[in-house]
């Protein structure tokens, strides 16, 4: 049998999601953390420390080492676009943290990098590859629940408010729409496709970014999605699809704890379904990237670019209702 290539990982930033990709890899025998780059070099000598690689003491330090197979970038919002664009002009096979850019121009041009060069990359969406998710999409794909008319998903958290902090800033992209909207309208996105028309509302902060909002997408066959998003208020929420014939109700009470799913069909009784995930849930969207570059293929059918850029598309139209821009878009 010929030998399982190792792909080896750098890592750009080494915050939490850094350390819960870092921490399901180990699980995997194929993938190795090979360096990590930071604004901060203690936190990325801690990363270090704690699983394996070198740190570099720039980005371009790390895309021009020829070892890099993949570089995953985690940095806040307004990093992505230039960080990820300069991993590709490297060359570099790159998964990018949601929201993949601040704007839909901004992953236009990343996307047509990646495509004119064969290079792959992909939105680091990871609920997509949870079991949980799989089988919800198994179920949606047999027609038993009839066609989808309505969808419901929410993400809300209470979060301190700091005006100078990533959350609350307007330079660093920050607001509900980008760091929780994006979770519910994908997960829409991936059920419904881009809507046709939107009807919003939005609660601004003092320091001119979104707090929280709600609204409504329509869509050309008649269904709907209620989609709401904030950081100034903690709700316990379940994501409903309702069909024609039946619904589904996805349990967890938050995005990252995704594990069971109720399923009904009209006149039976509802059936559970438990699916647990491995570590944090990330190391599937991992294997996914490392499947794709053994396969030579430069997308991932799961996470389209085209669908991430239909998902930017749809949340540069909420901010226009808005009227919310970010400093360099």
């Amino acid at each position: 049998m010929p030998k399982t290539k190792t792909y080896n990982w750098g890592f750009v930033a080494a915050g939490a999601m850094a350390r819960n990709l870092a921490r399901d890899l180990t699980e995997s025998p194929r993938a190795k953390i090979y360096g990590v780059y930071s604004r901060t070099r203690q936190s990325a000598d801690v990363l270090v420390r704690q699983f394996s690689g070198k740190v570099y003491s720039s980005l371009e330090e790390m895309v021009a080492d020829p070892a890099i197979d993949i570089v995953y970038i985690s940095s806040p919002n307004q990093l992505h676009y230039p960080q990820a664009k300069l991993s590709l002009e490297a060359g570099k096979a790159v998964l990018c943290e949601k929201p993949f850019t601040l704007s839909a121009r901004q992953l236009g041009e990343l996307i047509d990098i990646a495509r004119r060069r064969k290079i792959f990359l992909m939105e680091a969406m990871w609920i997509r590859w949870l079991p949980i998710i799989v089988k919800l999409r198994e179920i949606l794909k047999k027609g038993t629940m009839g066609e989808i008319k309505l969808v419901r998903a929410a993400f809300h958290l209470d979060l301190p408010f700091n005006p100078t902090g990533r959350i609350y800033n307007l330079e660093l992209g920050g607001g509900s729409l980008l760091d929780l909207g994006i979770y519910p309208v994908s997960f829409i996105s991936m059920l419904l496709g881009a809507p046709k028309e939107i009807a919003s509302n939005v609660q601004m902060t003092d320091t001119g970014v979104d707090a929280h909002f709600g609204a409504v997408f329509h869509y050309p066959n008649g269904a709907m999605a209620s989609v709401s998003a904030g950081i100034d208020g903690q709700y316990i929420e379940d994501i409903v699809i309702q069909g024609t014939r039946g619904k589904i109700i996805v349990l967890g009470h938050r995005w990252w704890k995704l594990s069971s799913l109720s399923f009904q069909l009209v006149d039976q009784d509802p059936e559970t379904i438990e699916l647990p995930h491995i570590g944090a849930g990330y190391l599937y969207q991992a294997e996914e990237v490392m499947r794709c570059l053994e396969n030579g293929e430069f997308e991932s059918t799961t996470m389209p670019l085209d669908e991430s850029l239909d998902i930017m598309q749809t949340m540069d139209r909420l901010r226009s209702q808005w009227k919310l821009s970010f400093p360099g878009e």
